[in-house]
């Protein structure tokens, strides 16, 4: 496991690998795992204050393992190896400091909200084996040797895996570095989870990058049908001079009309059966599900790497976070509120998949006036056009007439003749607005 670094930010994910047993049986080493986290989780609520203690020589695992030792009056009944008992050690001790949190929070609440039953300790465990360095060994990228109880003895065993191809670096400077494995036992399946660590060199932030020469940034604007997102990167030129050098539409039609196909279908069943029990639909809203988590990592990763592509250093996003379906029908609405979930989902992907891959920082600016103004500051008229020439034929004729039209995508100002899409005109108010945080003198200036 890395350890932390002066001058670099230390971020990790996780690989999940499946896992070819070849008959052997890893439920019994996942049943004493959870037994002994039970046996632990007993021992600390009798003995808490070695959680709630700040003393290091008399808190954390340690001290639980010293009261469990062979000679101790809490002799561990189980026969476990020592890596792994210290792992569930520490799984039963953020158990219960999950519950005593809870806990406290429920003795704080008023009387009027004391009717409540209070939080209660959970009475069995599911955890799966984290397998510290001592109970692995021999990781050549498609084979490790795992130690696992075979008919209540523990054996080595060498098991093969199936791993997606990545950068791996011991170090963690140039790629991934395997930090350890645990082992998740799913329905029938088994899979390896390995920790990837990797250093990614400290940025300073936002207002560093920001206040410094020739930086880039990407302003996206998130859309709800047509466009999932619509990107302008803005770079800061000599004199506070803000230009755009690139713009970027990303569509997302077909994945909307199998959206709202599938919850038309949803809805026909549900005005036919009359009455919706656990497991209505269960198929179709499982596919709707998936799609959905699909779609939000494709789209971010689009967006990633696209701002990689042009060398941004800073991602803006509106800061969208109380958006609320409306009172439609049950298709309408369930579609609308799934929309708002993929705005969201989308920029936290882009946080996560951009910073980890590429070091790039991603930060939200106010809403207000994004889709109202111009870059300069000027109110902006709506209408639906399609076609540049015919917004301006329509200015010099003197026949626009400020009447803003629903589902508008068009934007004209004619006072300075600017015209562009309203998506595109947001994304250049969103990137423009976190410059502005930082460059107060910031001007955006058009060039053809």
């Amino acid at each position: 496991m890395l350890k932390k670094k002066k001058g670099f930010s230390l971020v990790q994910k996780s690989l999940r690998c499946k896992l070819l047993r070849d008959g052997f049986d890893l439920l019994e080493t996942k049943r004493l795992y959870n037994e002994v986290v039970s046996f632990y989780f007993a021992l600390i609520n009798t003995y808490p204050e070695h959680v709630l203690s700040d003393d290091s020589e008399q808190s954390g695992w340690r001290a639980y393992e010293i009261l469990t030792e062979p000679k101790s009056n809490y002799k561990l009944p189980f026969n476990l190896p020592s890596f792994l008992k210290r792992s569930a050690i520490r799984k039963a001790i953020g158990a219960w400091e999950s519950w005593h949190t809870a806990y406290q929070k429920w003795l704080v609440r008023s009387n009027k909200m004391k009717h409540h039953k209070p939080p209660v300790q959970p009475r069995k465990f599911n955890f799966s084996p984290t397998y510290d360095a001592g109970v692995w060994k021999e990781d050549v990228g498609n084979s490790i040797m795992l130690k696992i109880l075979v008919k209540s003895q523990w054996k080595w065993i060498k098991f093969y895996y199936q791993a997606p191809e990545f950068e791996h670096d011991i170090e963690g400077i140039n790629g991934w570095h395997k930090a350890s494995p645990t082992i998740v036992i799913k329905n029938a399946s088994a899979f390896v989870t390995f920790s990837l660590q990797k250093y990614i060199p400290a940025t300073g932030g936002c207002k560093k990058l920001l206040t410094t020469d020739s930086v880039r940034v990407l302003g996206v604007d998130t859309d709800l049908d047509r466009n999932i997102a619509i990107l302008s990167v803005l770079e800061i030129a000599a004199n506070d001079e803000v230009i755009e050098v690139a713009r970027h539409f990303i569509k997302q039609t077909a994945h909307t009309k199998l959206r709202k196909r599938n919850l038309g279908q949803i809805a026909i069943r549900m005005k036919k059966t009359g009455i919706i029990t656990s497991g209505f639909c269960k198929a179709r809203w499982n596919k709707l599900h998936n799609r959905e988590q699909e779609a939000g990592r494709t789209y971010a990763r689009i967006i990633a790497n696209f701002a990689h592509s042009w060398q941004c250093s800073v991602i803006a996003f509106e800061h969208l976070s109380n958006l609320k379906p409306c009172r439609a029908k049950y298709s309408r609405r369930s579609n609308q509120k799934r929309a708002y979930w993929l705005k969201s989902r989308v920029f936290k992907e882009v946080n996560r998949i951009a910073f980890q891959d590429f070091g790039i920082l991603t930060t939200r600016v106010n809403p207000r006036n994004t889709s109202r103004l111009d870059p300069w500051g000027n109110e902006l008229f709506r209408v639906n056009l399609h076609s540049g020439e015919t917004a301006i034929r329509m200015i010099h004729d003197g026949k626009l007439e400020p009447i803003y039209q629903p589902g508008a995508d068009f934007v004209i100002n004619p006072r300075n003749c600017y015209s562009a899409h309203s998506g595109l005109n947001a994304a250049r108010n969103i990137g423009l607005k976190a410059i502005l945080r930082h460059r107060t003198n910031a001007v955006f200036a058009l060039r053809a």
